[in-house]
């Protein structure tokens, strides 16, 4: 158990009152990890998780697609952010492995955890941790990204953030969308990966939604959201922007699909927001995007024609 005065009351998600962030009963359990290490373009990455807590505070509670105010049956409880003093990329993998493994090793714990990054190379020891709890057999990864991520190492690393799916891979399937900026040496390696399916922005449309739905069904779900898989247009405020990716309705599409054909979704994070000073809406766009995912992945289905 995490004890409640470890929580952020001060920072908490969504500024919910202290009744809604209590982790002994908040379904939702939000951890934020503010690690950088191996970014290598642009920076900032470590300062996401505050940008996202902050910018949560304006979202409002009720969501016209649900007719209800969410947070008041799910409860989101905040979690100190992560110590990320920690000597190699490896070792802040195995951490926060660890951590993940902590939270569902006993009751309380939640019915979905929100990682908050930080870079993406992060969700290596998020995979970890989760396949330490589940079926292992049953675990499958959903990933939204621009990039394939699916080099064996880089910089010297094979922790880096470039390498982020080829590590989660070795843990269960998985399942990327969006793609669209992928080395040789990865489109090498994608034929001969059996447990890897890549569907490239272009190629994203009602077929890639049908194998999504396929790939998901009955299965325990990590979804890991990498921000520079959505369109610069929309979610500037990233390392490695790529031009030509997903929009905002694609992504709910995306969401709500794994909530209709899932068995669970025990685990999502968010990585790779890197604020940008004076922009708010980038920060903003991935605190509702939590929330709004948050509610479709653990409230009952919704009325189609009340979907925004």
């Amino acid at each position: 158990m995490i004890p409640h005065e470890l929580c952020q009351p001060n920072l908490n998600f969504l500024g919910l009152p202290e009744e809604l962030a209590d982790p002994t009963t908040a379904r939702v359990w939000v951890l934020p990890v503010p690690y950088e290490a191996t970014t290598t373009y642009g920076a900032g990455t470590r300062n996401g998780p505050m940008a996202i807590l902050s910018a949560s505070r304006q979202v409002e509670l009720y969501d016209h697609r649900h007719g209800c105010e969410p947070a008041e049956s799910l409860g989101f409880a905040t979690l100190p952010p992560m110590d990320i003093t920690v000597s190699t990329p490896e070792a802040m993998i195995n951490r926060l492995a660890a951590a993940v493994e902590t939270v569902f090793f006993q009751p309380p714990s939640p019915e979905l955890l929100v990682v908050l990054g930080g870079e993406h190379s992060i969700s290596a020891g998020v995979a970890r941790g989760l396949a330490r709890v589940v079926d292992a057999g049953g675990l499958v990864c959903v990933q939204v990204d621009a990039h394939a991520d699916l080099r064996d190492e880089f910089e010297g690393s094979p922790f880096n953030h470039a390498c982020a799916a080829r590590r989660i891979a070795e843990v269960c399937p998985v399942f990327q969308i969006g793609i669209r900026n992928i080395s040789k040496e990865e489109a090498e390696f994608c034929p001969t990966a059996s447990n890897i399916q890549t569907f490239f922005r272009e190629q994203w449309g009602p077929s890639g939604v049908n194998a999504l739905r396929d790939f998901v069904s009955g299965k325990t779900v990590y979804l890991t959201i990498d921000l520079d898989g959505l369109d610069p247009s929309i979610m500037p405020a990233v390392g490695t922007p790529e031009p030509g990716g997903l929009l905002w309705h694609e992504l709910l599409e995306i969401i709500r699909t794994i909530a209709e054909a899932a068995a669970r979704i025990p685990v999502m994070d968010v990585v790779e927001l890197a604020p940008i000073p004076g922009m708010i809406a980038p920060d903003f766009l991935a605190a509702k995007l939590i929330y709004w995912a948050a509610a479709d992945l653990l409230l009952p289905r919704c009325d189609p024609d009340r979907r925004g």
